[in-house]
């Protein structure tokens, strides 16, 4: 295969596996308002997203619930500080629910066991 179809192949590809990486597509972001509570299991905040672990408790029963939020340097600017958000906290999330109604979402917004939000 000669340079020009590679580089050509390379140019056409990693923007799609990137966007798709990147995607909140199974997230329904119209829903704004879903707000659910849980004590922390995991709290990650990175870049390009923060990983949230929750274990809830309701009508399904008690279990682990993975949510994916914005990346830290959203949360930083929106007045999260390293240490706000410890395994065991009770927090509430404002969390965009998954369109296929499995568990878990997308935070939209933190509300810190101390009531801060961010």
């Amino acid at each position: 295969m000669n340079r020009s179809l590679l580089m050509l192949l390379a140019i056409a590809i990693v923007p799609c596996v990137a966007r798709a990486h990147h995607s909140a597509a199974r997230f329904d972001l119209t829903i704004r308002d879903r707000m659910v509570t849980g004590i922390v299991k995991e709290w990650k905040p990175a870049n390009p997203h923060t990983k949230i672990v929750l274990e809830m408790t309701d009508e399904k029963g008690t279990r682990d619930v993975e949510f994916e939020g914005h990346s830290l340097n959203n949360y930083y600017r929106g007045g999260w500080r390293e240490g706000m958000i410890k395994v065991g906290d009770k927090i509430t999330l404002n969390a965009a629910p998954t369109k296929d109604g499995s568990d878990g979402g997308y935070a939209l917004g933190v509300i810190a066991a101390d009531g801060t939000r961010f």
